[in-house]
């Protein structure tokens, strides 16, 4: 077993697989120079050169739209955005052309393509455009595979899976993961990849599920350790691909636990969390009790630390959520 940092299993994971396959490339603002924005790329551009990991201008639709001709071309390309916030700048790319062009074009050859970017806050103050989580607004898109991490092994697993996925990926990081350490053994780091269309029993229980990715599904973990001297049994149900989700998965742990509550680091209006809610009441299980979603108000998040605390979904709202949810 290795302890490693969430950064850390990353760039393992790009390392290894620039060193496998040489027809991958890495392109993105400072991915070079500082080691992109979290630090992720550093020290690649030294070991491979700069025709493999190329920095770009701060342009994202240039970005976005040089890596889906790359793919095409038939390289495995990894482009990083350098703000989740900002792929925005590169929609048309993104909803227009990688997410329609296989349907479109009636293009039947794999498009190798992984769009990465650090997503919502870190905690220090960086205001509306670069703390926002952007799943919502993706999940609407078909053509798009979107994911989202929450702990170093299935960072890496995702990651390894999403390189040789044959579809776009849209690859998000939650700032406040990258430096999490975790054990993860030497093997899985090598070669663990995961299935995109799985998701994960995070811990099993009978009274509640609590469906959380990303940063939440930490949060929702510390919450359900505290709670084990109470004898409240809570599963924990992380999608981990928030498209295609693994519906069946969570469907299934509601069926057996009759509760469900979603916790996302968003706006509630047009929320992931309505999806799944929407899917479960669809799904018509019997002796349903209770369901409930904590997310952020629809307002922007504020520059100011205490301020935005106020919003973000804390270990203290999950406790509240959970109680109203097992008191159904």
């Amino acid at each position: 077993m290795s302890e490693i940092s969430f950064r850390d299993g990353l760039r393992e994971v790009l390392r290894s697989e620039l060193t496998r396959e040489p027809a991958m490339v890495v392109v993105g603002e400072n991915v070079a120079t500082w080691g992109g924005a979290a630090g992720v790329t550093q020290g690649l551009a030294d070991e491979f050169g700069p025709r493999r990991v190329i920095e770009t201008p701060v342009v994202e639709n240039v970005i976005v739209g040089l890596a889906l001709g790359a793919a095409l071309a038939g390289l495995t390309v990894v482009a990083e955005v350098y703000s989740a916030d900002f792929l925005l700048c590169a929609g048309s790319e993104v909803m227009n052309d990688i997410a329609k062009w296989r349907f479109q074009h009636h293009w039947d050859a794999p498009i190798n393509l992984v769009l990465r970017m650090p997503m919502c806050s870190s905690g220090i103050a960086a205001g509306p455009e670069h703390t926002q989580a952007i799943e919502g607004w993706l999940h609407h898109v078909p053509g798009l595979v979107v994911v989202i991490p929450g702990d170093v092994r299935e960072a890496v697993g995702s990651l390894r899976a999403a390189l040789g996925c044959g579809d776009p990926v849209i690859f998000l990081e939650h700032r406040r993961l990258y430096d999490m350490r975790q054990e993860v053994s030497v093997s899985d780091l090598a070669s663990y990849k995961r299935n995109l269309r799985s998701g994960s029993i995070v811990r099993r229980g009978a009274d509640l599920t609590i469906v959380a990715w990303g940063w939440m599904r930490q949060l929702v973990e510390r919450v359900a350790r505290g709670l084990e001297d109470e004898r409240a049994s809570i599963e924990i149900v992380d999608p981990v691909t928030i498209k295609p989700m693994d519906i069946d998965l969570i469907t299934d742990s509601v069926t057996k636990t009759k509760r469900l509550l979603v916790v996302e680091e968003a706006p509630i209006t047009g929320s992931v969390s309505a999806e799944i809610i929407a899917r479960v009441i669809e799904a018509r299980i019997s002796g349903l009790k209770g369901v409930e979603r904590l997310t952020m108000p629809d307002l922007p998040n504020p520059f100011d630390p205490e301020l935005e605390a106020s919003l973000v979904p804390d270990e203290y709202r999950i406790r509240l959520a959970i109680d109203r949810v097992l008191a159904c």
